[in-house]
């Protein structure tokens, strides 16, 4: 256990639960896993807001656990005008271009940027004078040929107001029409990538000038590797130790092996239920990061 939050409203329930979704999105934890987002996404459902939960009610609303905050289609909207202000904000206070790349756009790419969130092949939105000296900001998802006629795909106006940013803290209070919301800007590069997170959802947020994207449109998506049955050394390293063997049975979370790297001992521990199929490096071997270390046996 981290810790335990609480919160109180004279005012009812509903607002107890705003009290508290407030602080769970203005608590910085990392470097461990934690439960953050699951807990915020409870508080998001209409049945725990209601006050419906019986002793069952994580497998009655979750049968198949939990794979993240979703949010809304508006949300999305707010996020990706957030991210923009957000990022023109830290660029002026850093005294940089607000994109990586603006010494070299071209003058028809005026004042939009496209907020890609998922990273570069993920959604697309446009949005319009994400600038310190203006609040007014339009967005819209950027339409594909086939999509160019959808009337719910329009340009939505909102005014976005950033509460001040430190740049020691990853927290950042920000107003989106009137409402005050906190966001954390967790993690950034020099080109425009940063990781946001908000309503207990950690996206990767792109931004790129319009000309950008749509030469980026050009390039080819990775593959997407399924490493559902293997596990994975997460960094640099030699193998000290097996705790399984080929031919075991695991829980999520057993002890697989450790791995020593810079002088310290680490547990690798397994990510989920299963046999161990096959068991690659030796005991002594010098591991690569994401190198496989074990594989279990497929499920029928």
């Amino acid at each position: 256990m981290i810790s335990k939050l609480c919160a109180f409203s004279p005012r009812g329930r509903l607002e107890a639960i705003d009290v508290l979704a407030d602080a769970l999105d203005r608590y910085v934890i990392e470097g461990v896993g934690h439960n953050s987002p699951f807990v915020t996404d409870v508080l998001r459902h209409p049945a725990f807001q209601e006050g419906a939960t019986p002793t069952n009610y994580i497998p009655m609303h979750y049968p198949d656990g939990f794979s993240g905050v979703s949010l809304t289609d508006e949300e999305r909207e707010e996020l990706a005008a957030v991210a923009a202000a957000v990022g023109g904000w830290r660029m002026a206070i850093l005294d940089q271009p607000p994109l990586p790349s603006a010494a070299v756009l071209d003058d028809e790419d005026g004042d939009e940027i496209i907020v890609c969130l998922g990273g570069m092949f993920g959604e697309a939105f446009i949005v319009g004078s994400p600038s310190p000296e203006s609040t007014a900001i339009t967005v819209r998802p950027w339409l594909t040929s086939s999509e160019a006629g959808d009337s719910d795909k329009t340009a939505r106006a909102m005014e976005i107001q950033i509460g001040g940013i430190d740049t020691t803290s990853p927290v950042v209070d920000v107003s989106i029409n009137g409402v005050e919301k906190a966001i954390q800007v967790q993690a950034e590069d020099n080109t425009g990538m940063f990781a946001v997170k908000m309503h207990g959802a950690n996206i990767d947020v792109l931004l790129m000038s319009r000309t950008e994207y749509e030469l980026s449109k050009h390039m080819k998506e990775p593959p997407v590797r399924d490493t559902s049955g293997l596990v994975l050394s997460p960094m640099p390293g030699t193998l000290m130790s097996y705790a399984v063997e080929e031919g075991q049975h695991v829980e999520a979370g057993q002890e697989i092996c450790i791995v020593e790297a810079m002088k310290m001992q680490n547990v690798i521990r397994s990510p989920r239920a299963g046999f161990v199929a096959k068991i690659h490096p030796s005991v002594g071997s010098s591991l690569r990061a994401d190198e496989v270390i074990a594989e279990f046996e497929k499920e029928e």
